[in-house]
């Protein structure tokens, strides 16, 4: 019995499983603290434009016969499209011919009218004449009659002959009458041939200025056959073909100035506070691999817009002038909306915080660890600025994500943070 108590424990000793050896504690990572620069930036995306564009049209209604092509480089006043002139050919050369006539009927109603004119004046001068000599026989007349009356008083002539120079007053007084009414008429007939003249002159130069009016418009016509270039530019875009009917609602083609570029971001609606206009802009063109240009912020839409689903609000970023630029190319920009340059920087998973305070743990030279409070400044995706606590050659432990344990095995609970006591 004793010595099968004895062989059992043996074999326990023998055959038990031994324990493993503790595994060697990982050595921690460290972060040396350098100097750097931290950037924080909103991000978006969209494609270059010119960055003025001009839609244009011509000023009148006609068929096209030459326009344009795009990529052709053009400079103010050079013919961009030209409209077929036979039209307008044909409505000037009506336009002159109505001037002609106008002119030649206005001069025909002016001779005509002053002819009419001196013959009315002839006859005024005429009824004048009569006038003043019907006054001078009614005054004859009128001494004759008292003289006769004198006379008959006086038993001199006889009554037949006082009747006589009665009937000779009142001839010379209807004859006097009569001129007066003819010299009347006859200055009537001038007022009023006068008035009429006057007036068909008026009509006439009016009709004449209309035409002078129809001729400039006819020849201004001709001339806006040929639509010409407003700014110096290149074509972006053509919009018609020759042998189209077009007029001023018809877009031709579209004009831009490449001197600059516009680049249009969409950015979210959750970082649009922070962009402000004037901010620096660094973009990235896929047809530009490995380069970055910068512009700055120009204008920001006051609305927003949705797009797919995601409220969004355009950013307009000047470029500068760059030959290889093509409007339409795709582009990314990242707003640099704050930057500290020089600055203490560690990563950000060095740091813990809590209640609003932020801590990191510093390894010691002997090998120890000490938690140390620090100020932060501005921050991007990996790293952050430290203002205070920390100084250039700190070494930073980094904290590491803990393997996972065996299912068999128990795990062990993570060592709680240590805050720092009095005076860190």
């Amino acid at each position: 019995m004793l010595l099968l108590v004895l062989a059992g424990g043996l074999g326990y000793l023998l055959l038990r499983p031994r324990p493993q050896a503790q595994e060697a504690a990982a050595t921690p990572q460290v972060y040396t603290v350098a100097r750097g620069t931290v950037r924080v930036a909103v991000s978006g995306s969209g494609r270059l434009e010119a960055w003025q564009t001009w839609e244009v049209r011509p000023e009148v209604q006609g068929v096209l016969r030459t326009v344009a092509q795009e990529g052709d480089r053009v400079q103010k006043g050079q013919v961009l499209a030209e409209l077929d002139p036979e039209p307008f050919q044909r409505a000037l050369a009506k336009a002159q011919e109505d001037l002609r006539r106008a002119q030649a009927t206005l001069e025909n109603t002016r001779v005509q009218g002053q002819n009419a004119l001196a013959s009315l004046r002839s006859s005024l001068v005429q009824a004048e004449t009569a006038y003043q000599n019907a006054l001078a026989g009614l005054k004859t007349a009128e001494e004759n009659l008292k003289a006769a009356r004198l006379l008959y008083e006086a038993g001199g002539i006889s009554r037949q002959a006082l009747a006589e120079a009665e009937n000779a007053y009142e001839s010379a007084r209807r004859t006097l009458e009569n001129a007066r009414a003819s010299l009347e008429a006859a200055r009537e007939a001038l007022r009023l041939r006068e008035a009429q003249l006057k007036e068909d002159l008026r009509s006439q130069e009016a009709a004449l200025a209309q035409a002078r009016l129809a001729l400039e418009e006819a020849r201004s016509n001709l001339a806006k056959a040929r639509v010409t270039a407003p700014v110096d530019g290149v074509v972006l875009s053509v919009a018609q073909n020759p042998g189209a009917q077009v007029g001023p609602t018809t877009p031709l083609l579209t004009l831009g100035d490449l001197s600059a570029f516009r680049l249009v971001l969409e950015v979210d609606e959750t970082e649009i506070a922070r962009v402000k206009e004037g901010l620096p802009v660094e973009v990235s063109l896929e047809g530009l691999p490995g380069e970055t240009l910068r512009g700055r912020v120009e204008a920001i839409s006051p609305q927003g817009e949705v797009v797919n689903n995601i409220p969004v609000f355009k950013v307009t970023v000047r470029l500068p002038p760059d030959e290889r630029l093509r409007p339409g190319m795709s582009a990314d920009g990242e707003i640099i909306v704050e930057e500290a340059r020089d600055v203490l920087v560690v990563p950000k998973r060095a740091v813990e915080r809590v209640r609003n305070r932020a801590y990191v743990t510093v390894l010691l030279p002997d090998g120890s660890t000490d938690t140390v409070r620090v100020t932060l400044g501005p921050e991007d995706a990996t790293q952050v600025a430290v203002l205070e606590g920390l100084k250039e050659g700190d070494r930073v432990v980094l904290p590491q994500a803990p393997a996972p344990a065996p299912a068999s095995r128990q795990q062990t609970a993570p060592t709680p943070f240590l805050f720092p006591g009095p005076g860190r």
